[in-house]
């Protein structure tokens, strides 16, 4: 059974920005596949570690709840021509 420690160590991407003044300054992170799990903080380091706190809370509610949890799309450097 997958668990809360298989799913923290997918290859998940997170998407990090930097804040405008207007915005309150600082970073912004979300997973690309959970644009709705979100954190911030004063540095790069700091929004990705708060994405991941939020992250890892969610997949535990998720588990809980018997939810499919989405898997990152595995990259593959293969292609494929069609004619």
């Amino acid at each position: 059974m997958k668990d809360l420690d298989y799913y923290m160590n997918l290859p998940y991407e997170i998407i990090v920005r930097k804040l405008s003044a207007d915005e309150g300054g600082g970073y912004f992170a979300s997973y690309k596949d959970f644009p709705y799990i979100m954190g911030d903080g004063e540095s790069k380091a700091e929004a990705i570690a708060d994405v991941k706190s939020a992250f890892r809370g969610a997949v535990e509610v998720m588990l809980e709840c018997g939810d499919t949890i989405k898997e990152p799309k595995q990259k593959t450097d293969k292609f494929f021509k069609c004619s």
